[in-house]
């Protein structure tokens, strides 16, 4: 903005507060209140648990003089939220963030403010387009969602859960192309996923935006003894679940028995019963609770990333790549990052892989050093979150008011 030109009003929706920056969702959508408060005044309209509408805001939220709506909301049990998935008229991710509440305080913040644009983060923030009238919408991908499903549908195979995902998927590409198409801009999170987004709506205005971090986050490395590998992840997200059980029992014992002073750190919110019996069963260490990514970062000896479907960017590797931390991860895990196997992370495609190519790391610390050097280069160049704030905001204003 130049010198004495008014700020213009923009509407930022989220699904839940974009602080603390405790997983990926919570970090690429903190990208996008950030990079919009820039440029205009920000209001974000988001759910938050019932009880804690009046809570002080974070402070990070009230330095860079964001408005913010909250609305209480938590999804319709799993049975209401299943029929809906396949009896309503939005498929169940959508159906599980709808609110009248919410789309209600939407309308009346747009005929307030009337907005330069309303930016959603997820598609199942993009319905609220019916309550914006003309304003542009702007739609922030983290994942291509019927691609995900697809893909978890493929896994799960005949089971009552890959069934019902098989008819989800095909919900949700509809659901998909119709609100690519309602939005004036989609910004999907890697190119990948863009071309995916084209075909899927063909006309649709699609553009990538990779994730952006503040890299002056993540502290100088001060690696552990014992050693430790980290897995770290939202385990709310099945995949990633999936990936740390089947490294748990396939690749974990390869490592123990090649580097008994090694420690496996799991590390991340909403541990399934399932992975915490796991985690017990195989002597690793499970915090649901870290006070500080960016910490854990900084006492790892290396990354793992046993990740073999899914969908979107992997924060997690973008974030070990900030703190020069040596990534081990399948090739799927490194899906639309742009980075070589060999020069950025140390590839392994099956279980016992991950654990070999960890082992080789233990044993000779020094060959990580490359690999986290060109890491951060990459992270540097590509990620930064004031660069990729300048880009967001040069899109968004090709549609703006």
């Amino acid at each position: 903005m130049g010198m004495g030109m008014a700020r213009r009003p923009a509407i930022v929706l989220t699904p839940r507060l974009p602080w603390p920056l405790d997983d990926g969702g919570r970090i690429a959508s903190w990208q996008t209140v950030w990079a919009a408060a820039q440029t205009h005044d920000v209001t974000l309209l988001t759910f938050v648990p019932a009880g804690t509408e009046a809570e002080s805001l974070p402070p990070e939220l009230v330095a860079l003089g964001i408005t913010v709506g909250r609305v209480a909301h938590r999804p319709p049990p799993l049975p209401i939220a299943a029929a809906a998935g396949l009896f309503g008229s939005r498929p169940y991710t959508l159906a599980r963030y709808w609110s009248g509440a919410l789309a209600a305080m939407l309308r009346e913040r747009v005929a307030v403010l009337t907005p330069s644009y309303v930016l959603a983060n997820h598609l199942h923030m993009a319905p609220y387009v019916e309550a914006i009238g003309g304003t542009p919408m702007v739609l922030r991908e983290h994942n291509v969602e019927h691609l995900w499903m697809e893909r978890y549908a493929r896994d799960r195979g005949l089971t009552p859960a890959g069934l019902y995902a098989r008819a989800q998927a095909v919900r949700l590409k509809r659901a998909e192309a119709s609100l690519c198409r309602a939005a004036a801009l989609t910004l999907a999170i890697q190119e990948g996923e863009t071309e995916v987004l084209r075909a899927l709506a063909p006309g649709a205005r699609v553009a990538t935006l990779p994730v952006g971090i503040d890299l002056a986050r993540y502290p100088p490395r001060r690696p552990a003894e014992p050693p430790v590998l980290l897995l770290a992840a939202s385990f709310s997200w099945p995949p990633n679940v999936d990936g740390a059980l089947r490294f748990l029992t396939q690749g974990w014992p390869r490592v123990r028995a090649g580097a008994p002073e090694a420690r496996l750190r799991l590390a991340g919110k909403s541990p399934p019963a399932s992975l915490i019996k796991a985690a017990k069963r195989a002597g690793a260490e499970l915090a649901s609770n870290v006070p500080s990514m960016p910490e854990e970062f900084a006492c790892a000896t290396l990354l793992l990333v046993p990740l073999w479907t899914g969908a979107g960017a992997r924060v997690k590797i973008v974030e070990a790549m900030a703190a020069r931390l040596p990534v081990v991860a399948t090739r799927f895990a490194c899906e639309g990052l742009g980075l070589t196997p060999g020069t950025h992370y140390l590839e392994g495609e099956t279980a016992a892989e991950l654990a070999d190519r960890a082992l080789a790391l233990l044993r000779d610390p020094d060959r990580g050093n490359a690999p986290a050097h060109a890491g951060r280069a990459v992270a540097e160049e590509r990620w930064s979150l004031p660069a990729v704030a300048r880009l967001q905001n040069e899109l968004v204003a090709q549609v703006a008011l």
